[in-house]
């Protein structure tokens, strides 16, 4: 497709065989302007509007003057009117896919969380509620009295559903890159609105009227260019405060991938935290097991050795008792020995006394003494043996009651042992049950921490490995982003050996508008000669005539007399075509004066260009500035390649941003060039003007040529209305700054349509709702 910056406004591109539509639709804004496909016309950004006013008869001087589009344009013209076609489409489109609880850009910059989907009561269509991360919005969720989320004040906001953008990590999907290619168009548009406008605002320059009309298209196409200039800064503005826009997306979702990697790092700390203090756990409860079961064993060894004890004190007690036992036998025994002893005792005293009776009976027989003495020896040594195993019966009596005195003490306090074992036994068997249920008990909690450490372990080898695929989606991202900054850095060199084209172009630009300068002061110096010498050409004429009339008086004074009627008539026609010369001169002249003034006004539009290229290279500064603080932001994002995801983002927003701003300069060098050429031809049409004009003063002809077609006017283009969706009408306020959605306490519920509910409503094709036309529809309205 081919387009052409119109000349005369009556020039026009179109599509498909589409009509032009009205001066009313061409006034309106660009994102009114949106049709759908189907059979509707399609207006064009980068061409000029049908002008239906325009004077037949005009396109003709227009066609041969036209300047030809840049292939920004072209680029603009045709992203602008394949993007119209499936606009609609990828609205339905972003429409399904948006959920509750995504992260949504309302109008590009104001950030939130989608609580709300569906229609409303205070307008019709589909609306989105949102949730601000800043006290940027205007209600609490409830407008009109109805409440369809709960927020805190200022925070909620309501707008259309196709003006809400998702945000999140970037996806490879089609309705992604849908979306991206809508933001592309979006981000083309502006400059080739600016390029509609410049058509528009340079038809309305060159529409002034002119006296002669001799170079008014000459003075048309420079008020063009300086339109041209002016639609280009502010095209170039808009772009940086799109650059701005995209700038805040990046800025958000290097904050959300930050707040997911910061996530990622708590949750592994986590993991880790929760890995030690399990470790630590069952390392104390192991040293807690290992110590209640040295105390069990202790307890067990404690009780082995007490019934072992128990057992040895009892074999005493028994062999105690059977001592005691044959002490009493051997004490009864002796007893009875002793009283049978004692009971011989007595028996052999009163032998031997019966005996002393006898020995003093047998002393007076002196007879039979030798008998009597050896009895009495044999009696004593009887008696005497007799007493002393008396004695000795006696002393060992002694001996066994001593001992059994000792016994009776010994088995008394063998008793009391006896009876503190087995308190310390109970004692003993109380402390080894407490020991065994406890022992039981902790037994049971460690099996209870090891089903819990087992749970932990899978629930920490799950997240493991949700962490993994991150880690492996972060490295690929990564690898992309790597990519992307070698491709990035390859358009970087090829952008500054761009700006140093468009540096040497600059500067070459700059001399020719030097020398055109130059050409056009000495074209006024001619101007100015040539009108002193039609000045001295309108003396000498006169003077000529008064001279010839002298001659006339002087040399033929009967003549005059004779032939008064003759001469009459002779000097009336020399009057009649002196009067003729000299208003012919005077027109000349005042074409000339037209000229000069034309030739200032060119003057002054070339010191208009020339403060245009002096912007220009302020720009060009602020894109070098751009190119350098992009180079550093290359090298950091080079030096962060380890971070998961904001390489991947910074990368591609840097590469966007730098061919927009590609494509943006090979924009402005294709304009300049063409401000050049047309420059240079017009300096040549003006010195053949003049040698044409110089050439008529002496020669007679007709010095205006053909060059005196009129331009006819064109419109200016209006500013558009603004228009209320909520309210339904103009004028007043902006959708976005509807009172009615505004946060209110004591607000009392009150009509949401003031219309007459005879008239029929109008209805957007691209919101899908009733309260405004398509042609109108407002793209930044929200409530």
């Amino acid at each position: 497709m081919t387009g052409r910056w119109p000349a005369s406004g009556t020039s026009s591109v179109r599509m498909g065989g589409a009509s032009s539509p009205d001066p009313q639709s061409c006034r309106e804004p660009l994102c009114r302007r949106k049709r759908r496909a189907g059979g509707r016309p399609v207006q064009l950004k980068g061409g000029g509007a049908t002008n239906e006013s325009a004077p037949a008869g005009s396109s003709s001087a227009a066609q041969g003057t036209g300047i030809k589009m840049s292939a920004l344009t072209r680029r603009a013209a045709s992203s602008e009117s394949a993007s119209n076609l499936s606009d609609p489409d990828s609205l339905k489109k972003s429409r399904r896919e948006l959920r509750l609880g995504d992260r949504v850009l309302v109008s590009g910059s104001k950030a939130g969380v989608v609580r709300f989907l569906g229609e409303t009561d205070f307008a019709k269509g589909d609306w989105c509620g949102v949730e601000l991360d800043e006290p940027l919005g205007k209600n609490d969720g409830a407008v009109a009295g109805a409440r369809y989320f709960q927020c805190l004040p200022r925070f909620g906001l309501f707008a259309p559903v196709h003006k809400v953008t998702r945000i999140g990590f970037p996806c490879t999907t089609p309705t992604k890159a849908m979306r991206s290619g809508r933001r592309s168009m979006l981000r083309r548009s502006p400059s080739a609105s600016s390029i509609s406008s410049l058509s528009s605002a340079t038809s309305s320059i060159s529409g002034k009227p002119s006296r002669a009309g001799l170079l008014t298209e000459t003075s048309a196409r420079y008020a063009r260019k300086i339109s041209g200039t002016t639609a280009l800064q502010e095209a170039l503005k808009e772009k940086q405060q799109h650059i701005e826009q995209l700038l805040v997306e990046r800025d958000l979702e290097r904050c959300e991938v930050a707040k997911a990697t910061s996530q990622a790092g708590e949750v592994q700390q986590e993991l880790v935290l929760l890995r030690k203090g399990r470790e630590q756990y069952a390392v104390e409860m192991e040293a807690k097991l290992d110590q209640l079961r040295s105390l069990v064993e202790a307890a067990d060894r404690d009780k082995v050795e007490l019934l072992n004890q128990l057992e040895e004190e009892k074999r005493k007690v028994e062999d105690l008792q059977f001592r005691v036992e044959e002490a009493c036998i051997t004490k009864g025994d002796l007893e009875v020995a002793t009283v049978s002893e004692r009971s011989r005792i007595m028996e052999l005293e009163r032998e031997v006394a019966d005996l002393q009776l006898r020995l003093r009976a047998s002393q007076q027989k002196e007879d039979a003494a030798s008998l009597s003495q050896q009895q009495i020896g044999s009696l004593t040594s009887q008696v005497q043996a007799q007493e002393k195993k008396i004695s000795e019966l006696s002393v060992d009596l002694e001996s066994k009651q001593k001992e059994l005195q000792s016994v009776q003490k010994e088995k008394s306090s063998l008793e009391d042992l006896l009876s503190g074992l087995r308190q310390k036994l109970q004692v003993s068997e109380e402390e080894s049950r407490r020991t065994a249920k406890a022992a039981e008990e902790l037994e049971q909690s460690l099996e209870r921490s090891k089903k819990e450490r087992e749970t932990q372990k899978e629930e920490s080898r799950s997240r493991e490995t949700d962490l993994r695929a991150q880690l492996t989606q972060a490295q690929e991202k990564t690898e992309r982003s790597v990519q992307s900054v070698a491709q990035l850095t390859d358009e970087k060199k090829i952008l500054e050996m761009e700006l140093e084209a468009l540096n040497q172009q600059n500067s070459k630009y700059q001399e020719e508008l030097r020398v055109s300068k130059e050409r056009s002061s000495s074209e006024n110096h001619r101007i100015k000669v040539l009108c002193r010498e039609i000045e001295e050409l309108k003396l000498a004429s006169h003077k000529h005539h008064h001279e010839h009339n002298e001659e006339q008086n002087c040399q033929q004074p009967d003549m005059k007399t004779r032939g008064s009627i003759s001469s009459r008539d002779a000097e009336t026609d020399f009057q009649t075509s002196t009067a003729g010369l000299i208003s012919e001169k005077d027109r000349e002249l005042e074409i000339l004066r037209t000229e000069i003034e034309v030739l200032r006004g060119e003057n002054a539009m070339t010191k208009t260009l020339q403060s245009a290229v002096e912007t220009l290279e302020k720009d060009k500064a602020q894109l070098q500035g751009r190119v350098h603080s992009l180079e550093q932001r290359l090298m950091g994002t080079q030096g962060s390649e380890g971070e998961e995801c904001e390489a991947s983002s910074s990368g591609d927003a840097a590469l966007q941003q730098l061919r927009e701003e590609k494509e943006f300069a090979e924009g402005q060098i294709n304009f300049l060039n063409s401000v050049i050429v047309d420059l240079q031809r017009k300096n040549e049409e003006l010195k053949i003007k003049l040698k044409k004009l110089a050439l008529a003063e002496f020669n007679g002809n007709d010095g205006n040529d053909g060059l005196s077609e009129g331009v006819p006017k064109r419109e200016k283009k209006a500013t558009p209305r603004i228009f209320c969706d909520i309210c339904d009408c103009f004028d007043l306020h902006d959708t976005e700054d509807c009172p009615t959605q505004a946060q209110s306490p004591d607000s009392v519920p009150h009509s949401t349509y003031r219309g007459n509910p005879a008239n029929e409503r109008p209805y957007c094709d691209i919101c899908e709702a009733f309260g405004h036309a398509t042609e109108s529809c407002n793209d930044d309205q929200t409530f």
